[in-house]
């Protein structure tokens, strides 16, 4: 390889491999792409055989849950690989409509985690001691117990409403 052409190269792999990295860095925080908010417990279940080592599924009151009328399935998912390590994640479904997951981490990851969603998201929309909102993307980091949020459309204004009175305090 002649010596322009190698700096060439160079430059390239290193534009690619920093763009490899940090996509998927960034990735490491998107949920997989067969995760639907508004499925029912049932659409989910192959995507559950395919994402979770093991799984419980437990019936909940529906009155712990503000946007539940008639049920409250919690599906708890341990091995779900994300954010680089298998964790535990809660998918919440509402009247059999997937409304929330949540997906525990470490408090020690904090900085590692919010480095990636800004990464994918940009600047978030709330700050707090509490939690770290990117509330146009419908993710947050919780802060006073370590854990993603991730939800969807039907329950986005709930939250942000929820976000927006936690910094107004």
């Amino acid at each position: 390889m002649r010596p322009e052409n190698s700096l060439r190269f160079a430059a390239l792999s290193l534009a690619l491999f920093g763009t490899g990295c940090a996509t998927a860095y960034a990735e490491g925080t998107a949920l997989p792409a067969d995760v639907s908010f508004g499925a029912s417990l049932e659409a989910m279940t192959p995507v559950f055989d395919r994402l979770c080592d093991d799984r419980d599924v437990r019936t909940l009151d529906p009155a712990d849950l503000p946007v539940a009328e008639t049920s409250h399935v919690q599906v708890d998912c341990r091995g779900f690989d994300h954010a680089g390590a298998e964790r535990l994640a809660e998918f919440v479904f509402a009247d059999d409509s997937l409304v929330f997951i949540w997906v525990l981490t470490d408090a020690a990851e904090e900085a590692t985690h919010l480095a990636a969603l800004r990464a994918a998201h940009g600047t978030p929309t709330h700050d707090t001691p509490v939690f770290v909102a990117f509330a146009d993307n419908n993710v947050a980091l919780r802060r006073d117990e370590p854990e993603f949020l991730y939800y969807g459309d039907a329950v986005a204004p709930m939250y942000r409403a929820w976000f927006d009175q936690m910094t107004s305090q």
